[in-house]
């Protein structure tokens, strides 16, 4: 019994039934019946019930009536767990909780602490709790004592509970645990006991170690989780670190913050510790740390040089003399640079240079020095050297930074401006230069730039232009209106040129005819009645009207032949390539591949034996898969190039014809989704100018067109057999060259296709069915 009143003994009959012995009483029934006779047997208490620990003759292993495992070999109990051994060779450890909440683990000690391998045969003797190891005997006799990382981290916990962090720490020491546990076990009474930490700690070497070992992972949701499941400690500890400040109170800093804190009186005795936790802070603290041995620099050399040597052995030393450096203290950057391998040649004729200047030019030439780019700038600007200033921003393009130092001395902004736009304009940044250069009141570049930037600038290239001074002749400002309405018809913003025609250029015709062409007929007969020229109508709107009803026509009938030939030719393909798959994927390569044997296995559920077959085919290698492999591995980038320009021409007769035309199907209904608004502005145009006649045919012409893409769309787009909705991982073949692009293809066609979507097309009411 374990737990239990030495005063008593237990027995137990052969059926299992379990008696108590307690004084001359003799057997007393304590009315629990165990599944059978334990040739081994226990009573332990857990949670103030008495719990039967047992093993039978044959392995198997009781808490109560509940099994544990069936292979066990032998066990002992200890107050915090069950140990025992099993016939696959290893050692386990189940928590001592409710029978019912045991949990025992698998056989991967990689995974789970609770399970380690063990020698063939070994037998547990005993466990030693207080020393966190077990005992067990080998197959010969020798008796060997092991330290299982289940019962060190359970005790390592404990301790840390008991506020004994130098005999914890000696533990993850001695047994190899990260350290980081003392802490993430029980963040909140750490930080409460930092003095008692590192009291108990003493050894400046421990307390180094302790910080070096510090990381941002918390060890107890990864490493070293518990797991055992109780209700007074839930399995995951909530961080006491807001989500927001993460990254601005990290666990690591929070942890040198508190110690430093602690250390502060002990100077004399932990000046190494102090140093290592400025340096092993995240980010490295390293001015704080150089800023104090710079304070002791003046207190005690003798100390400033060992503190100088402990922070040159953790931090590089190249790192360390530019931040001291960066301290603009030169004294302690050649303490520095004295502890580093550099040849005093290279070191000393700098700093006696920088000795010599004045302090702001001194600090400019540090920091220009150390790329502080920005700092530099700062010192520039103190000197009052605004010549030098602009050849430093020219330089090192610190436009940005210089305009926000002058931006309350208006003049020096103007000119660091003028610098700044022409930056922008000499990398074709075209848009921004116009606008520095408008905001300049340089009205001539900025209307340069704005012309240079594109067509969509039109409005603030004109307004420059009529602000320049002296002002544009009427000849230029027309030239520069018609080169704009020129470049916004490329661009097909047809409405934007038609009021560069209309304000600027006062040629209602043009702006009526770049109407018509974006299809804004109803915008062309307002600007026709506004501007009361009904004679346009007969003259421009209707032959542009007449012109944009045959291209829609054109097109419309275009598309609907391409429907007639693609969509059956699509569904011929598929037909050949399940009814004899090889011969179709043969394609055009002919005889070669003819003695491969008829029984290869082209099963559509197959994904990897088709595409394995295929390749064979294909490739023209006869042979296994792998000797494909091993084969088509020689191709070169060249013969992979030509396959691809293959496949993206799609030619008849040849694998990639179908791939090509469903694209090709998929362009078209794009396409027709793209022009409806188009059409159905065309339609209400042509009854508005009393055609109704054709409005009806383009109308009739543009319904079929879409039932013939619905149509399209359900025949080609449906799910092949075999497909799946998403790309699953799979073996490949080892290919490369035109052999792997084929295989691309292979792939691309066992994924289902997302179907474009086909609107109905509304037609106009006025015109009837």
């Amino acid at each position: 019994h374990c737990g239990l009143s030495d005063a008593e003994a237990y027995a137990q009959d052969r059926s299992g039934k379990l008696f108590s012995l307690s004084g001359g009483a003799g057997l007393t029934s304590l009315g629990r019946q165990l599944p059978a006779q334990l040739a081994w047997h226990q009573l332990v208490n857990i949670e103030e019930q008495s719990v039967s620990i047992g093993m039978t003759r044959n392995g198997h292993l009781f808490a109560d009536s509940h099994l544990l495992a069936k292979n066990c070999t032998s066990f002992v109990v200890t107050d915090a767990h069950i140990i025992f051994t099993t016939n696959n060779h290893f050692v386990k450890f189940v928590h001592l909780v409710s029978p019912d909440e045991m949990e025992v683990p698998g056989d991967n000690p990689q995974e789970d602490e609770r399970c380690r391998s063990i020698e063939r045969g070994a037998r547990l003797i005993t466990a030693m709790p207080t020393n966190m190891s077990i005992v067990l005997q080998m197959p010969r006799g020798n008796l060997e004592t092991i330290y299982p990382r289940a019962m060190v981290v359970a005790g390592i916990r404990k301790l840390v509970d008991e506020k004994n962090y130098a005999r914890a720490f000696s533990y993850c020491r001695t047994q190899r645990v990260d350290m980081n546990i003392l802490y993430d076990h029980q963040p909140e009474q750490f930080l409460a006991h930092v003095g008692l930490f590192l009291d108990q700690l003493k050894d400046v070497t421990y307390i180094d170690l302790f910080l070096s070992s510090l990381r941002e992972e918390d060890v107890t949701q990864a490493m070293y989780k518990d797991t055992k499941r109780t209700a007074d400690r839930p399995s995951e500890i909530t961080p006491n670190v807001p989500t927001g400040e993460q990254e601005s109170k990290s666990k690591v800093n929070k942890i040198c913050n508190s110690i430093l804190k602690s250390l502060q009186s002990k100077k004399d005795t932990n000046l190494q510790n102090i140093i290592t936790a400025h340096v092993c802070k995240v980010p490295p603290a390293l001015d704080d740390g150089l800023t104090l041995v710079s304070g002791l620099m003046q207190e005690d050399e003798k100390l400033a040089e060992k503190a100088i040597e402990h922070i040159c052995f953790l931090v590089d030393v190249n790192r360390l003399y530019d931040n001291a450096l960066g301290l603009y203290n030169l004294e302690l950057a050649l303490l520095v640079a004295q502890q580093s391998q550099r040849d005093p040649r290279e070191y000393l004729p700098f700093i006696q240079d920088l000795h010599q200047l004045p302090t702001l030019r001194r600090h400019f030439q540090i920091d220009d020095h150390l790329e502080r780019r920005g700092k530099a700038l700062v010192h520039l600007k103190s000197l009052d050297a605004f010549d030098e200033l602009q050849q430093y921003v020219v330089k090192y393009a610190l436009y940005q930074e210089a305009l926000d130092l002058y931006r309350y001395d208006k003049t020096k902004h103007r000119t660091l401006t003028n610098l700044f736009a022409e930056h922008l304009e000499s990398r074709s940044k075209y848009r921004d230069a116009g606008l520095a250069y408008e905001f300049l009141e340089n009205y001539s570049k900025a209307t340069a730039c704005y012309r240079a930037s594109g067509a969509s600038s039109w409005r603030e290239c004109l307004y420059a232009a009529q602000q320049q001074k002296p002002a544009l002749s009427p000849d230029a400002l027309s030239d520069l209106a018609s080169s704009l309405a020129d470049a916004l018809t490329e661009a097909k913003d047809h409405t934007s040129a038609a009021t560069i025609y209309v304000e600027y250029l006062s040629s209602i015709e043009s702006a009526i005819r770049s109407l018509c062409k974006g299809s804004h007929f109803a915008e062309a007969l307002r600007l026709i009645s506004q501007k009361a020229r009904l004679d346009l109508l007969s003259t421009i709107f209707d032959p542009a009207l007449v012109d944009a009803l045959s291209s829609t026509t054109d097109l419309l009938a275009d598309c609907k032949a391409q429907l007639r030939a693609q969509v059956p030719r699509i569904m011929e393909l598929r037909r050949r390539a399940e009814e004899d798959p090889l011969a179709f994927y043969e394609g055009e390569r002919g005889p070669a591949g003819a003695d491969i044997p008829d029984d290869v296995s082209i099963a559509a559920s197959s994904r990897i034996s088709t595409s394995a077959s295929l390749f064979t085919r294909y490739t023209g290698k006869a042979g296994s898969v792998g000797t494909v492999g091993t084969g088509v591995s020689r191709a070169t980038s060249k013969n992979r190039r030509r396959e691809e320009k293959k496949r993206a021409r799609g030619r008849k007769g040849t694998v990639y014809e179908e791939e090509y035309l469903v694209a090709s199907v998929r362009r078209l209904v794009e396409r027709i989704e793209s022009v409806k608004a188009e059409v159905t502005a065309l339609v209400f145009a042509l009854v508005r100018r009393d055609m109704g006649e054709r409005a009806r045919a383009i109308e009739a012409l543009m319904g079929e067109v879409v039932e013939g893409c619905r149509v399209a769309v359900a025949e080609v787009f449906v799910p092949l057999p075999g497909q799946v909705a998403e790309e699953q991982p799979e073996d490949h073949v080892a290919v490369s060259g035109g052999a792997a692009v084929f295989g691309e293809y292979l792939d691309a066609r066992t994924r289902r296709q997302e179907a474009p979507v086909v609107l109905p097309f509304t037609k106009l009411a006025l015109l009837g069915a």
